[in-house]
């Protein structure tokens, strides 16, 4: 971790100086940990910086005078870490809330993002989505910060095979203070304005979006996106919930392999 206080909180996993590098970026709620089984993988071909986002994992026991949040002050706090360590071009990997930061920082830095890797992609919003979007802070001020997260994981993540990337969520979330909490979810009221403007934009940048078949919130428009953008293909991995890149990690682990050689990005 670097000693200077404005830079993320981030761990560095490398194969070598010449190596490519990818950023992941963790969903809410999550940290560093959300990638644990993507780093012994991974690793061996590429140079990883995996980061805690403002208020969660480490990031959590810093002060904070932020007194708000939007996707592109997270991405320029992102940004503001890549440019201290030197990193010229980057892939991108984010998962949940973290495919939004993602695709935000691909508009964002254009000439420096080379690919993105979208698990459990976030693209557009269900009136469903939209209530609960739109009514979470009301919601939390009734039922206690903790408890929306859980409730949160149980609408996301409802099954029994869903049970080990539920707990996880869970368990990374009791992180959050009750101000970040506000921050983060303060940042939904804006998240379909967002969505809609990430939706419509063109890239040239390749794109994987990784999906499981039972994301009952998410699935059909990521569908959607995939086929309006040419450069960007879905894989649906079969009984499978919300964050398949801990449900399905050796197969997704192996996805992103196969994509990244496709576009002859390894080495």
């Amino acid at each position: 971790m670097s000693p200077d206080n404005q830079l993320l909180y981030h761990e560095l996993h490398g194969s070598s100086p010449e190596s490519d590098w990818i950023l992941f970026i963790h969903g809410a709620g999550g940290s560093t940990v959300t990638w644990k089984r993507q780093v012994p993988e991974l690793k061996k071909q590429f140079n990883l910086l995996i980061i805690d986002l403002p208020g969660h994992g480490e990031m959590a026991k810093r002060v904070n005078t932020d007194l708000n949040y939007t996707f592109t002050s997270i991405s320029q706090k992102i940004k503001l870490l890549i440019d201290h360590l030197s990193i010229k071009k980057f892939h991108i990997i984010g998962v949940s809330v973290g495919t939004v930061i993602a695709l935000q920082m691909r508009q964002m830095f254009l000439n420096q993002v080379q690919s993105v890797i979208l698990p459990g992609c976030i693209i557009q919003l269900n009136p469903k989505l939209k209530l609960i979007a739109n009514s979470s802070l009301f919601l939390a001020k009734i039922i206690g910060f903790r408890a929306f997260y859980k409730l949160s994981a149980l609408i996301m993540l409802p099954r029994k095979n869903h049970k080990l990337s539920r707990d996880i969520f869970i368990r990374e979330s009791k992180a959050l203070s009750n101000s970040e909490f506000k921050k983060w979810t303060n940042m939904y009221f804006t998240l379909n304005k967002t969505l809609v403007e990430l939706f419509k934009a063109s890239s040239n940048i390749p794109q994987l979006i990784v999906m499981g078949a039972q994301d009952h919130l998410f699935l059909n428009p990521a569908i959607e996106y995939a086929k309006r953008h040419k450069n960007t293909t879905i894989q649906i991995l079969e009984k499978c919930g919300h964050v398949v890149s801990i449900e399905k990690a050796d197969l997704f682990n192996s996805l992103c392999l196969e994509f990244y050689k496709k576009y002859k990005f390894s080495r």
